[in-house]
């Protein structure tokens, strides 16, 4: 199996000239385009885009039909303040050229810079660009503000800067797919884990208000997302004691909105905060020196604020930043398990209960007793098989 393995990777390192896409000529095409920086960081053969799917030990098969290849972009987009800010993605091409559409994949939580999705990750970089770009998508990938090239504070879970770097790369990838395809207009597709659920069901939003030319909405799949910040998704942290979340999340709201730490925080945990979140520490590093339970993290009068419904700047800003009060026109498809103990299962409930009410196009479709992980892993065949099947009905 060792010596397999080393065949393949050396395989793919002597391929990494041979390249199919000619990314300086699409470069030479806009002036957007122009001030994207490419870097190549990978390119595999079919075989070997086959392994690492089997690698993912994902239960449904996934038909690959092609090779990738993966470049790590550089572009600007807005932080919370309007301010440019330079920030990374990634941007996976079927090596066959032939394109079926646009798939835009928003990550899930991630706290160490060095791992997001251009770096390439593993799972989320290298093994969501083979499911779809090994499928003949143009797969993009943004790492978000705080990722990659990025150095500021991770804006977690807020909406307008999430929903700026997401467009900010659809509006290049738009612009490379009629490069390589000709056409004027193609497919997009949207999907994300967890907090890119809760990103899908922000940018799905902002699109169907402001669409972007050259792409044409076409299907959603938001996997174990996170949608209604406020009643559901940190009442339910603070009720499992997840104190990763909400230490992540205390800290990127308190920069976000100017606020002090100690309004959320309890000493001496406002002070390490900022440290532990600085990109640099892994979820394990981070646990180490965070407190087991939410009443040894947070403020009494926070939490008594959401035991009882009480109003303050925390829950007021998670209000601001929900994803589940809209009406979607493009069906926005749900997956959440039963047995999910990061993002409860009201989430998705909550969600379509909301959309439906208000004559949205929406669909949720219940996994069974999964967990989270579970529950994404059955998901991305299922999301890719969804895609396809669009693909083809567009086609006609």
């Amino acid at each position: 199996m060792k010596n397999n393995l080393l065949r393949i990777l050396l395989l793919s390192i002597l391929l990494t000239s041979c390249h199919r896409i000619d990314i300086n000529t699409i470069n030479q095409s806009t002036a957007d385009l122009k001030v994207a920086k490419f870097e190549v960081k990978g390119i595999y053969p079919k075989h070997v885009i086959e392994y690492f799917v089997r690698k993912l030990k994902i239960p449904e098969k996934i038909d690959i039909t092609s090779g990738i290849e993966l470049f790590r972009i550089s572009y600007y987009t807005k932080d919370e303040d309007n301010n440019k800010v330079l920030v990374s993605g990634l941007v996976a091409f079927p090596r066959n050229k032939k394109i079926k559409g646009v798939v835009s994949y928003q990550h899930g939580t991630n706290c160490e810079r060095g791992n997001a999705p251009s770096k390439p990750s593993e799972d989320e970089g290298l093994g969501i660009s083979a499911i779809f770009a090994g499928g003949g998508y143009l797969c993009l990938i943004p790492d978000y503000i705080g990722f990659g090239v990025s150095t500021e504070v991770h804006p977690y879970l807020h909406v307008q800067t999430t929903v700026n770097a997401v467009v900010d790369l659809l509006k290049l990838g738009s612009e490379i797919c009629s490069n390589l395809t000709g056409d004027q207009t193609n497919n997009l597709f949207l999907t994300g884990i967890s907090q890119g659920g809760h990103a899908t069901a922000a940018v799905q939003r902002y699109i169907e208000k402001n669409p972007i030319d050259g792409l044409k909405l076409t299907g959603t799949s938001s996997i174990v997302g996170a949608y209604n910040l406020k009643e559901i998704s940190i009442p339910y942290a603070i009720e499992s004691n997840s104190v990763f979340y909400l230490g992540y999340l205390a800290n990127a709201y308190c920069h976000i909105y100017k606020k002090p730490l100690g309004s959320i925080i309890q000493h001496p945990y406002d002070k390490m905060i900022p440290g532990l979140f600085d990109g640099n520490h892994d979820y394990d590093q981070i646990m180490k020196k965070l407190p087991r339970t939410a009443d040894s993290l947070y403020t009494k009068d926070i939490l008594d604020d959401f035991k009882s419904g009480k109003s303050d700047w925390l829950t007021e800003k998670l209000g601001e930043n929900q994803s589940f009060d809209w009406k979607p026109g493009v069906k926005f498809r749900m997956y959440y398990g039963l047995k999910d103990k990061d993002v409860s299962p009201k989430d998705a409930l909550n969600a379509y209960t909301s959309m439906k009410k208000a004559g949205g196009n929406v669909e949720l479709i219940c996994l069974g007793n999964l967990n989270h992980l579970e529950t994404a892993f059955i998901a991305l065949p299922k999301t890719r098989a969804y895609f396809d099947s669009l693909s083809i009905i567009a086609q006609k």
